[in-house]
């Protein structure tokens, strides 16, 4: 309540002030604790710190080499904890595994950073790693997005969607209504992120990004009715606007408790093809 009164206020007299802070609270993630079989498995993996900038990134790997490899990408504010619920599955289905904290979460090192950090850190991987399945969560998929469609010699067989957001003018709005501001913080925020991202708020959308995506050969949006994080109508129109993609509609599930689900688990057992060794 306090801090809403304060935001309230810089809105009033100092719009650009506000919008500053607003944007340094969104550029430092908070980082959760995970579940002791998150963490279990995650210590079972092969561990590799790679520099990034200023960041010591951690980075996890399961499975054999040889086999076609599946790109885990957590979400904001998340980890690559979030997703090793599935590592045991994929393993199975005789897929190598690898997964990273990004820039400033999880058990990397710790600074201001944003978004489109985030995705140049991704696109470094994507390219010297060249996945063949991507499975991502939350904004992970919107910063996935953002890597395929500026990198057109990268081809994914699958790509599974677990959750899915449509714009960052949507995540601007969600922002500015926590904080009470009006479209005089609004405004100032908006042109942060324009120049953080070197494009128009316009075109920050998943339309943009996978509307004539040609290396995707099947998508797959997996979302909750239930999710309060985000609304299942934003990954309804992801779906509309991603001639690859099939959405599929689940009951009962929260925005992460979705990630460590039977039901997600029954959906890439029967969906997500073997992998062969090369």
């Amino acid at each position: 309540m306090v801090r809403k009164m304060l935001f309230a206020i810089l809105d009033l007299f100092s719009p650009s002030f506000g919008a500053s802070q607003i944007y340094k609270l969104m550029s430092n993630p908070s980082v959760r604790k995970l579940k002791d079989f998150q963490e279990k498995i995650l210590d079972n993996s092969r561990k590799e710190s790679v520099k990034f900038k200023n960041f010591d990134i951690q980075t996890y790997r399961w499975g054999e080499t040889n086999c076609k490899l599946v790109f885990l990408i957590h979400g904001w504010e998340g980890q690559a904890g979030n997703l090793t619920g599935l590592v045991d599955l994929l393993l199975q289905k005789k897929y190598q595994v690898m997964a990273f904290d990004a820039p400033a979460h999880g058990k990397s090192s710790k600074g201001k950073t944003n978004m489109f950090e985030f995705t140049e850190f991704v696109s470094i991987m994507f390219n010297k790693y060249q996945p063949d399945v991507i499975i991502s969560h939350c904004m992970g998929s919107v910063t996935t997005a953002g890597v395929l469609r500026r990198n057109s010699d990268i081809h994914i067989e699958q790509w599974i969607l677990v959750t899915a957001p449509f714009s960052f003018k949507d995540t601007i709005k969600e922002v500015s209504d926590f904080f009470g501001v009006t479209h005089r913080t609004v405004n100032k925020l908006t042109k942060m992120v324009e120049k953080d991202a070197g494009e128009p708020i316009e075109m920050l959308n998943m339309k943009t990004y996978c509307g004539n995506l040609k290396n995707v050969s099947k998508a797959l949006i997996v979302h909750s009715k239930n999710d309060k994080v985000l609304p299942i109508a934003l990954a309804r129109k992801v779906n509309r606007d991603f001639p690859q993609s099939e959405l599929i509609e689940l009951e009962g599930l929260g925005h992460y408790t979705i990630l460590w689900s039977e039901e997600l688990k029954e959906i890439i057992k029967t969906r997500l093809k073997h992998s062969k060794a090369s």
